[in-house]
């Protein structure tokens, strides 16, 4: 039997998780010789969302592992810590999963996606409500101009990618460090998926879409461009936002330091411009 762990974070999204986890059980469903762990960071939800996780794994017979946080871990800290504990709890599975809680998984498409596992990382793209690309692949086309890799492209080879849905193969999960310590909720999967490229290793998004997950909604954020530019600003240096300290140090890291000094005013600049 092989081991497949799902590794998620969550907060205040109870509806959103248990329907993925769900979703995912499905897939297991369709695969007769796989058995799936989940380890879901429960980031201090205030909705039931443990105790509906502590229930579900009890009537469908899975092993969720829910691991919680203090409220402070966000998206990034809340990975670092799934990875963390797979990495030990975990430390013999076939394969990993690193997914969004608001995904809606085609439990046909992943059962694919997990059979044809081999020696690649590979992204499973996802659709919005409207059937357009939503999240995927990303390739660096021109310092950091990057451009979206989908699963209708001839090349599907990318540079790092949005993880939503990335199976990860369990030697180069094993041999991979986990999210950089640098970030706390932005960059964090960007950063990842180039870290495992330097080592070496291949990540290609998969040849179907592995489910729905919807665009996060740039209103009210610091890349609304109809709120003040001093509004936008504040947001931009919010932990859900981008960190003056977190990009530049992403920058300096993936591209460089000259990159990273020139790079590192770009948002400011749109802030000023109003883009």
């Amino acid at each position: 039997m092989k081991k497949l762990t799902v590794i998620m974070t969550c907060f205040n999204r109870k509806d959103y998780t248990l329907r993925c986890i769900n979703s995912l059980n499905e897939t297991a469903g369709l695969l007769a010789d796989w058995r799936f762990n989940y380890v879901v960071v429960d980031d201090n939800s205030t909705d039931g969302t443990e105790d509906a996780l502590v229930e579900l794994s009890a009537a469908a017979r899975t092993d969720i592992c829910v691991l919680k946080g203090n409220g402070n871990l966000f998206y990034t800290g809340g990975m670092r810590k799934g990875i963390e504990y797979a990495k030990v709890h975990y430390a013999d599975s076939d394969g990993y999963l690193l997914a969004n809680d608001d995904v809606r998984f085609d439990s046909a498409s992943v059962s694919h996606m997990i059979a044809d596992m081999d020696a690649a990382v590979l992204v499973g793209a996802t659709k919005d409500d409207d059937g357009r690309f939503s999240y995927g692949g990303i390739r660096y086309v021109k310092g950091i101009k990057y451009i979206p890799v989908k699963p209708e492209d001839d090349d599907r080879t990318c540079d790092t990618f949005n993880a939503n849905c990335v199976l990860v193969p369990g030697d180069i999960f094993r041999a991979s460090p986990n999210m950089d310590e640098a970030y706390n909720h932005s960059l964090g999967d960007f950063d990842y998926g180039l870290q495992i490229k330097r080592l070496g290793y291949r990540a290609e998004v998969y040849r179907i879409y592995a489910g729905v997950c919807n665009k996060n909604d740039v209103r009210g954020t610091w890349n609304d461009t109809t709120l003040p530019r001093k509004l936008r600003l504040a947001k931009k240096e919010g932990i859900k936002g981008l960190p003056r300290r977190e990009w530049y140090h992403f920058l300096r890291k993936n591209f460089g330091v000259a990159t990273a000094f020139t790079r590192s005013l770009t948002p400011y600049i749109r802030i000023l411009l109003g883009r």
